[in-house]
């Protein structure tokens, strides 16, 4: 199953490749400056590609010795390093709008931006599918990420007509693509971090398979329910008290009798700890 999370990456670089290419060159011959900046957005969308293959190749390693959670948080590591790039790429783009010469673009430019855009929004339907039908964060992530590409896509038609009467609109545009560009990566980094930290994660439905596998053992009262989101997989943190003595060989039983009834009901919950009151 994880050759088709590989082959919806290589069918999204290869779109991505070929996109940020015509816009990039189109941009250079054409003198518009917002198609060529729309283009390095692209080029940027194609890294992070990249870099969420390798991070699916490394994140769905089984856990072991030296990592006995597993290695999911390097999704959210990866996704921290793509919306770096994204920030670092916005201001650059802002630093380059105010050093060029704007000259009014052709208008055949609407036709090659339209095409760009439905292809980048098939490319990202496609990786949110794939992405819902794995689990997959880092595709669901890809996906948005193309889809925001594509809107920005369509927003640029406006800048490319009103370009044709006043010029410098050319630069209006290319800067209010970066500053989009920053603050919605401003908000995934912060996002990741917390991520990253520990940050709890609520989930009704497994809240209720987790307490309704447990009440079939009546020694065990449950006082708190955690879960930590950890890449792919779900990290629970189960504390209980017991309702009368038991030896600790017949408790260990019951534990591990639980375990194996929630990893199999539950999608994803791959660690389960216990902590007595």
């Amino acid at each position: 199953m994880m050759k088709l999370e590989m082959k919806a990456l290589y069918f999204s670089m290869i779109i991505n490749l070929f996109i940020s290419i015509v816009k990039i060159i189109g941009g250079i011959f054409w003198n518009t400056f917002t198609l060529l900046i729309d283009g390095i957005y692209t080029a940027s969308d194609l890294v992070t590609d990249v870099i969420a293959l390798f991070g699916i190749k490394i994140g769905r390693r089984r856990a072991n010795k030296n990592h006995p959670f597993g290695y999911g948080r390097i999704f959210y590591i990866i996704e921290l390093f793509m919306r770096i790039i994204s920030f670092i790429v916005g201001i650059i783009v802002i630093y380059l709008s105010f050093k060029i010469d704007y000259q009014r673009p052709p208008v055949f430019i609407i036709l090659v931006i339209l095409g760009t855009v439905l292809l980048k929004l098939f490319s990202a339907k496609r990786l949110f599918i794939i992405g819902k039908r794995r689990n997959s964060d880092l595709l669901i992530a890809s996906s948005f990420e193309s889809k925001m590409e594509a809107y920005s896509s369509l927003a640029l038609i406006v800048i490319i007509i009103l370009s044709l009467f006043i010029p410098k609109i050319d630069m209006v545009g290319g800067i209010l693509l970066a500053l989009l560009l920053i603050l919605q990566s401003l908000k995934i980094i912060k996002q990741n971090i917390n991520l990253l930290i520990g940050i709890t994660y609520e989930d009704k439905i497994i809240e209720e398979k987790v307490r309704k596998t447990v009440d079939k053992y009546p020694v065990i009262h449950i006082i708190d329910v955690s879960i930590i989101k950890d890449g792919p997989y779900y990290q629970l943190t189960l504390t209980f008290k017991l309702k009368k003595n038991i030896k600790v060989s017949h408790l260990l039983r019951i534990q591990n009798k639980i375990k194996k009834e929630l990893k199999a009901k539950t999608l994803g919950l791959k660690f389960i700890e216990f902590h007595l009151t």
